[in-house]
């Protein structure tokens, strides 16, 4: 009897032996070990920057040997910076059932981006002893990612906060693409003691074309005199001296025109309005 069950467990563990290892050729002669493959319609494909990023995905297919059609899961793995004025380079990622993976790359270019822009809330005029707020006065606008005023940047400046003057600084800012922008600037440092006039610009920093022609009084919204008997009452824009010598629009560059007053005290009130052609 115990020579019968001990043939039997013989028997059994050969059964189990011979179920794992056929198991285990089975599911290698069957197991998917292959990564999907992309097909791409375009290698060079061309969007706007107002796409939605889903666009990036346009012309572009993904399948798979046992799993089929892979499009729906292909992912952006990675959107380099740019690689001239307009292109970037797009990898894309896909994965299959089995976790075998794919990637593939192709150039994308955005055929109206443009580089991020400067503004002024307000003149760069600060009082002796102040705080110069870079962040508080300037902003930088970039067509996709909106405001990155964030990553405003001070690389150069003479401005002494102390010792009333005309300083300058120059500020740069990044997006995501790489695209970097300058901004030399004159920043004023005053005496708030004295009651000086006011001038109020419509603008504080404007963009023009190369070759447009500017009017510097169009840019000009009102001027007040705190000792005048109404110091509410506008003065007329008309008594404000403008000097846009240096301003060359047939040149791209960055330039400045100057706004002068003298108010009834007798201080000269000075606004400068920073021009960028290009």
């Amino acid at each position: 009897m115990l020579r019968y069950v001990r043939i039997v467990l013989v028997l059994l563990f050969c059964l189990a032996l011979a179920g794992a290892v056929g198991l285990y050729f089975y599911r290698y002669t069957h197991e998917d070990t292959s990564p999907p493959a992309f097909r791409s319609g375009t290698d060079l494909l061309e969007i706007s920057v107002r796409d939605p990023d889903s666009s990036l995905l346009d012309q572009l297919w993904a399948y798979d040997n046992v799993d089929g059609d892979l499009s729906s899961r292909i992912r952006v793995k990675n959107i380099s910076t740019l690689i001239n004025e307009t292109d970037v380079n797009v990898t894309y990622i896909v994965f299959d059932e089995a976790s075998n993976y794919a990637t593939y790359s192709r150039t994308v270019r955005y055929v109206d981006y443009a580089p991020p822009k400067f503004g002024l809330v307000g003149p760069m005029i600060f009082n002796v002893g102040e705080q110069v707020n870079f962040g508080g006065t300037v902003t930088v606008t970039d067509q996709r990612d909106g405001d990155i005023s964030g990553r405003l940047k001070l690389e150069e400046s003479t401005v002494v906060t102390g010792v009333p003057g005309t300083y300058s600084v120059k500020l740069s800012a990044t997006n995501r693409m790489g695209s970097e922008i300058w901004l030399p600037l004159s920043v004023q440092i005053i005496d708030n003691s004295f009651s000086r006039p006011q001038i109020t610009l419509k603008q504080y920093l404007i963009y023009a074309k190369v070759g447009e022609k500017l009017n510097f009084r169009d840019y000009l919204d009102e001027v007040k005199d705190p000792l005048s008997e109404d110091p509410e009452k506008t003065i007329s824009i008309y008594r404000v001296t403008i000097n846009s010598s240096g301003v060359d629009s047939s040149v791209p560059g960055v330039y400045e025109a100057y706004y002068y007053y003298t108010g009834i005290s007798g201080e000269i009130t000075t606004v400068i309005l920073p021009v960028i052609v290009e």
